[in-house]
């Protein structure tokens, strides 16, 4: 219970400065009507995108993080390749675990802190970098770091306070470390998979 509420308060504290920095560096700039829509459609995208890992490939003995982080890792970079400013990839993750969450076990807010570190996470790195997935270097250093901290936080933090499962370190280890592979692959497919979608895009083809 502590750990989950510590982790809580540090999700709100590391937000907040976040927002401050962006700010102070003149990062935020308004998201308009088509931004917004494409973050929508990318929020579904990502449901979709986990959809065969739901019906059956979750089920495979211990390369399931991979399996999962290659396809959602992809179609969450095409969306911030897409929409490149501050609070797209928070939005378009936070988007997606809700309407999980409506699509199938019902809003409950303990799995919260969980999105919105993804995206922190993923804000703060474009922060430093000052790119928005730019290069395909930058691109699979975003992907690493996201599988990193989440499947971290995932199986340390929300598994044990909200299922109260709690797992051996060796199987920790084993996973986040396909998540890592899997998220640093599935950035490098998103990242050659916007580049038509991109200029389809700026030609106003979408």
């Amino acid at each position: 219970m502590n750990v989950f509420v510590i982790s809580v308060l540090f999700v709100l504290a590391f937000g907040t400065a976040l927002f401050f920095a962006a700010l102070k560096r003149k990062m935020i700039s308004a998201l308009n009507t088509h931004d917004l829509i494409v973050i929508a459609l990318m929020s579904s995208l990502l449901y979709a995108a986990g959809l065969p890992f739901k019906f059956g490939l979750g089920r495979l003995p211990f390369i399931h993080a991979f399996i999962y982080s290659v396809p959602f890792t992809a179609v969450l970079f095409i969306g911030i390749r897409v929409v490149p400013k501050a609070g797209a990839a928070t939005l378009i993750i936070v988007g997606h675990s809700l309407l999980s969450q409506l699509l199938s076990r019902g809003i409950n807010p303990l799995w919260w802190p969980y999105p919105f570190l993804a995206g922190f996470v993923l804000e703060s790195y474009f922060l430093i970098t000052r790119s928005y997935l730019q290069t395909r270097l930058n691109a699979v250093c975003a992907g690493c770091l996201r599988g990193l901290v989440m499947y971290l936080y995932f199986y340390l933090v929300s598994a044990p306070f909200i299922w109260h499962m709690h797992y051996a370190p060796w199987y920790v280890f084993i996973q986040t470390a396909q998540g890592v592979a899997g998220s640093g692959i599935g950035a490098l497919i998103g990242f050659a998979l916007s580049k038509p979608i991109l200029q389809a895009y700026r030609h106003g083809g979408i």
